[in-house]
């Protein structure tokens, strides 16, 4: 997975665990409609299914979204569905609960193929914008609306990262996939990813 390949990577000037987990970037998720299964890196293993141990196994998306706040998921359910019969960007933010417990935000941002496209897969990030929320938020209902910032770049990025499925060429796909963290961050930080979802 994403995360998980960059914490393998040595050499490079930053200290990129560091950065990613000062950024709010969770984890990175992939979804293959040909098996229905979708894959998590630790992360987003431990926030989405509760259960950092089924990291790296093909899962069903029921527990793989399992701890999605009950009041969040079926928007959430729904609206990855829609995205999932045209193929294309997946934008949500949402709460999740712990099996202790614990509510934080999340803002997911992937891209899925369309589901007759059964041999591609989709990818994505989950980030933790749970500090970006006002007092007056906290229980607000999830939000399905794709952002306005970065949203292009971050759509491409998501394209490229698909193509090279294909590609047996693991220094691209890594390159590509530090850019996909580094647009994740820039989500986190930027007004139109946190102050602008007060809009929607």
């Amino acid at each position: 997975m994403v995360v998980d390949a960059i914490k393998r990577t040595r050499g490079l000037p930053v200290d990129l665990p560091a950065a990613l987990d000062a950024s709010g970037v969770i984890g990175a998720w992939s979804w293959s409609p040909r098996s229905d299964r979708c894959i998590l890196d630790a992360g987003a293993a431990e926030v989405l299914a509760g259960d950092p141990g089924l990291a790296g196994r093909p899962i069903p998306l029921e527990i793989a979204r399992s701890c999605i706040h009950p009041e969040d998921r079926p928007a959430v359910v729904r609206h990855f569905q829609a995205v999932c019969e045209r193929g294309g960007l997946f934008v949500a933010e949402y709460r999740t609960l712990s099996p202790s417990g614990q509510v934080r935000w999340i803002l997911d941002r992937g891209r899925v193929p369309a589901s007759a496209s059964s041999r591609r897969t989709g990818h994505g990030l989950i980030i933790d914008v749970t500090d970006d929320r006002r007092e007056d938020e906290a229980d607000a209902p999830a939000r399905v609306e794709p952002l306005d910032a970065l949203s292009v770049a971050i759509d491409r990025a998501l394209e490229c990262r698909d193509a090279l499925d294909g590609v047996a060429d693991s220094e691209l796909q890594l390159l590509v996939d530090m850019l996909l963290l580094r647009l994740g961050q820039s989500i986190a930080k930027t007004p139109a990813g946190n102050g602008g979802r007060r809009g929607h």
